[in-house]
């Protein structure tokens, strides 16, 4: 009997020793699975290296919530020695000038006539003045006042004319100036009806040591496969400071163009043109001080980071050649800088990691 106590007592310390085991393997695995989730809330790393290029491929719920957005990259053509760059002018200033112009011009063409009538009407009052005074002095000095308000009147509007083409002189040109000054212009009313366009184009001092050119190609920046001809007109009277070289207006005769549009042109085909794309401003995100884009891969579903290598900064963007990049990839223009904080930010080691 006491053998027997003795074995279940021995048994039950066993079992206890063994639930005790159980317990803290249990527990061991707990603690290490709750750490393990901890890390993983801590950051989740979507991105890997391709061929030396960094691709990040986001589930479709964090790409949807993130709003990133992306376009397809357009060529633009120009030959690359003889690059010059295009805006379509504000014309509204040329319009009030043709207006005030032409208010004053009917105006000075009324009085005048007027000023003719009343001089005919004194010399003839002045004649029965002086024949038995048929007509009082009175009535010849009244007129005498009233021929000289209006000559007064049309010497003003004569001035106010000759400030009018003073400042068309000025701010537009001798060639301007000209067109105003003629009768009857269809240059001047295509381009004052907006049938006719007005490029301004800039040239570098290298670009016109023999002067600007005759024609040139205009290629759209908004919309690149739209190529237009231009027609030099005139100079533009005034420097732009912020730009090197010499400017001159040209023709083009669309009147589809936007006023504030921007161009790339060149003068003539080149044997050595290359093929170029335009990528806009806002696609550009900055690291380390190299300029980057992010490509789109629809059938892949991602994204990947590509130097802009060599580029030429035109007002809302870049001119590159092909290569790196391609006309009609996907390029993201809503999104890059998170993009490029989502590819970065398994580099930042937790804080309170040693």
């Amino acid at each position: 009997m006491k053998n027997k106590s003795i074995i279940i007592i021995v048994i039950q310390s066993i079992a206890i020793m063994c639930l005790i085991w159980v317990i803290i393997v249990i527990g061991k695995d707990e603690i290490i699975s709750d750490d393990i989730g901890d890390d993983e809330n801590v950051f989740v790393d979507y991105t890997k290296h391709d061929d030396g290029l960094s691709v990040i491929q986001l589930p479709k719920a964090v790409e949807i919530n993130s709003n990133i957005k992306y376009e397809e990259i357009k060529k633009t053509s120009y030959a690359n020695d003889s690059l010059f760059y295009g805006e379509s002018i504000n014309i509204k200033p040329l319009i009030e000038l043709n207006s005030n112009l032409t208010a004053a011009n009917n105006k000075l063409n009324r009085l005048k006539v007027s000023l003719a009538g009343s001089k005919d009407q004194l010399d003839r009052l002045i004649i029965l003045n002086e024949d038995n005074k048929n007509v009082s002095d009175g009535v010849v000095r009244e007129k005498k006042i009233e021929l000289a308000i209006l000559q007064n009147e049309v010497e003003a509007l004569e001035n106010d004319r000759s400030n009018i083409m003073a400042t068309i002189q000025n701010e537009w040109g001798e060639v301007f100036t000209a067109q105003f000054n003629r009768q009857s212009n269809g240059v001047l009313t295509m381009i004052l009806s907006g049938k006719n366009k007005l490029i301004k184009v800039t040239f570098s001092p290298e670009q016109i040591k023999s002067g600007a050119p005759k024609i040139v190609n205009l290629s759209s920046t908004v919309e690149s496969e739209k190529n237009y001809e231009g027609k030099y007109f005139s100079e533009v009277p005034e420097v732009d400071k912020n730009l090197s070289g010499r400017s001159f207006y040209y023709l083009v005769h669309n009147s589809q163009i936007m006023t504030g549009e921007k161009f790339t042109g060149h003068e003539t085909a080149s044997s050595n043109e290359k093929s170029f794309l335009f990528i806009p401003k806002n696609t550009v995100v900055w690291s380390n001080g190299i300029p980057w884009a992010y490509i789109y891969s629809k059938d892949a579903n991602e994204y990947t980071r590509k130097s802009l290598g060599g580029i030429v900064e035109s007002g809302d963007g870049w001119i590159i050649e092909e290569g790196n990049f391609n006309a009609g990839d996907m390029i993201v223009t809503e999104g890059s800088q998170l993009l490029l904080s989502e590819e970065f930010k398994y580099q930042i080691k937790n804080e309170n990691e040693d």
